[in-house]
């Protein structure tokens, strides 16, 4: 008789087990994150705390973008191949230009129009002030923002030496490429001699100097060798590069409610996180730059905003056309709040 309650007690057990691990559900989330970076490490965090937080419920699954065919494959997967059939994957880490292409309306792309932001806290101070504006676009699409991360600042790398908006040019530059198209037209059409290159060929093309400059961040610039080469810098970090996380609506509603607050505030954490990552990874990849030999125009404020002055003139050329990449009416928008916010 005691055996049988004891054996009793152990299938109970085993069943409630079962029970727990049959609930849990992953969520697949498609990311731009280069492998084992603090950005990759961030991740890893998230879904850890999410489980944690949810007791096993819920599971992130985060998968390489690149092997779905970068951006554009991943926007594909977050929809259904046909009606009523559950889409491959239940969210993403995007790029500014990934969701730009997922839900143009969102107008995400006018937070990357040069010298718009002087600072980290102008962004998080427009993020808060204008993220219903842009997530509602996003919602009607039925997909959720969770977090928007500041993974670095653009600066420009370049062949010769660009003291002014005029040098540069001159030069032919690398901005977004084949991979972003709206965005190296936007700078095209402020007179800017864009290329349309792929990023796993910007090496060869800078080799062989099809491309004399680069927009990109720091880390990447040094990374992937290309200040070697474009040795010049222009120390003007000119506009966040942001990426953001989204899930479907569907998935974020199945996630029982009082898990939720939890869930965001651990988003936020990694907000912070990105955010002092990338104050000290700008710095410190610029410094290795120097350290292979790139050298460093560091601009006066008279020079600074001569720079500043002229990307705010070539403004209008950026936001006009059939398919402008930076919304003019955000834009203004963004603009006046800030010059309220700097007491201006």
């Amino acid at each position: 008789m005691k055996m049988t309650k004891k054996f009793a007690a152990i299938v109970v057990s085993v069943l409630s087990v079962s029970a727990v691990f049959a609930q849990t559900r992953t969520i697949k989330i498609a990311s731009v994150a280069p492998a084992r970076s603090s950005w990759d490490v961030q991740q890893r965090t998230i879904a850890k705390e999410w489980a944690e937080i949810t007791n096993g419920e819920i599971s992130l699954q985060f998968m390489n973008a690149d092997a779905m065919g970068g951006e554009a494959g991943v926007v594909k997967k977050l929809n259904s191949v046909r009606p009523g059939q559950k889409a491959p994957i239940g969210g993403a880490i995007f790029t500014s230009l990934g969701v730009s292409n997922l839900e143009p309306r969102s107008n995400v792309m006018t937070l990357c129009a040069p010298f718009l932001f002087r600072n980290q806290n102008e962004l998080n101070a427009v993020l808060t002030k204008f993220t219903p504006e842009m997530q509602q676009p996003l919602l009607e699409k039925g997909y959720v923002v969770l977090g928007w991360f500041n993974v670095g600042w653009a600066y420009f790398f370049t062949s010769e030496p660009a003291k002014t908006p005029a040098d540069l040019k001159k030069l032919k530059l690398a901005v977004g490429g084949l991979t972003s198209p709206a965005l190296a037209n936007a700078f095209k059409s402020a007179g800017f001699l864009t290329q349309n290159v792929p990023a796993d060929k910007y090496m060869s093309a800078i080799t062989n100097g099809d491309i004399q400059g680069l927009f990109t961040i720091p880390m990447y610039a040094y990374a992937a060798g290309y200040c070697k080469t474009l040795d010049n810098v222009i120390n003007i970090p000119l506009a966040p590069v942001m990426v953001t996380m989204v899930m479907s609506k569907e998935e974020w509603d199945s996630i029982p409610d009082k898990y939720k607050p939890a869930l965001m505030e651990s988003i936020k954490r990694a907000e912070a996180t990105f955010v002092r990552d990338q104050k000290r990874n700008d710095a410190n990849y610029l410094a290795r730059c120097k350290q292979q030999g790139c050298v460093s125009f560091d601009p006066t404020p008279a020079e600074r905003q001569l720079w500043e002055d002229q990307f705010k003139k070539d403004m209008p050329h950026m936001y006009s056309g059939s398919n402008p990449v930076v919304s003019k009416a955000l834009y203004d928008k963004i603009a006046a709040y800030l010059k309220s916010y700097r007491g201006e």
